[in-house]
């Protein structure tokens, strides 16, 4: 599993997880930035952005990431706040309970999902969402998709690069997992988390039901914040990079620098 790092000067390493069909490369910004002084790791999973090599026998099922992922993740020696995209998210969260060292989670583009599989209360009615279930989409399907995702149409390229990057196989995976209710129930773990616990929720996201968000944060008992950006869909580290720069920092200061 390929991986950057930036080592930083500051107590804590932020590990960066993206999504299904994307990359590294949505983390770009934050990523490069020299406010945020914590060690900094963003990972291409097998199949994605620049983990294309030697693809032809892998599992690209969420056991085998999850089990790829924790046994980089485990090596770390400093404490850990994991951040999550979409499908990266709900890798946070099934990884979650395994890391010794995890201090603090974020996810965006991510209700945590119950068992057996609660699409329909978690997700909001879009049919664009099934392109990236999808193994082999037409490309007018992927740029509706990318469009749909999107606030500002502008960033709707990078989306369709990255998709049409990835090897196809990563979506017939990932729809087996679904058919086969494979995912943990991410609503009870999540919930259930003794650590700080974020959410960052694009108010224009077209495929997450915020009032279920809402609901996830009840159920916390206190530990879970929600952070809503303006102008955002589904990936507000493209489309707010600045905000959510900011908001990084300031949860990596509240998981790492406990009062």
């Amino acid at each position: 599993m390929k991986h950057t790092i930036i080592i930083g000067k500051d107590k804590g390493t932020i590990v960066f997880i993206h999504g299904n069909s994307s990359s590294s490369n949505v983390f770009k910004t934050v990523l490069q930035s020299k406010s945020i002084n914590q060690t900094k790791i963003t990972i291409d999973l097998p199949g994605h952005g620049n983990n294309l090599e030697n693809t032809k026998a892998h599992d690209f099922s969420v056991k085998s990431y999850s089990k790829s992922l924790i046994s980089i993740l485990d090596k770390i020696d400093d404490d850990i706040l994991l951040v999550g995209n979409s499908f990266g998210g709900h890798l946070a969260i099934e990884i979650s309970t395994s890391l010794k060292r995890l201090k603090g989670i974020l996810i965006f583009g991510t209700p945590p999902i119950k068992k057996p599989i609660n699409f329909q209360e978690a997700f909001l009615p879009a049919p664009e969402l099934q392109t990236f279930f999808i193994e082999n989409p037409l490309d007018s399907e992927i740029e509706q998709a990318a469009n749909i995702l999107v606030f500002n149409k502008e960033n709707a390229v990078k989306i369709t690069t990255e998709f049409k990057k990835t090897d196809p196989k990563v979506r017939k995976a990932a729809a087996t997992d679904l058919a086969n209710n494979s995912w943990s129930d991410q609503f009870q773990i999540f919930t259930n988390l003794n650590i700080p616990k974020f959410i960052i929720a694009g108010k224009n996201d077209p495929i997450v039901n915020r009032q279920y968000l809402e609901n996830v944060k009840n159920q916390c008992n206190g530990s879970c914040e929600i952070l809503y950006f303006d102008d955002c869909g589904h990936y507000p580290s493209i489309e707010k990079p600045e905000e959510f720069t900011q908001a990084i920092k300031h949860i990596a200061h509240t998981v790492f620098n406990p009062e």
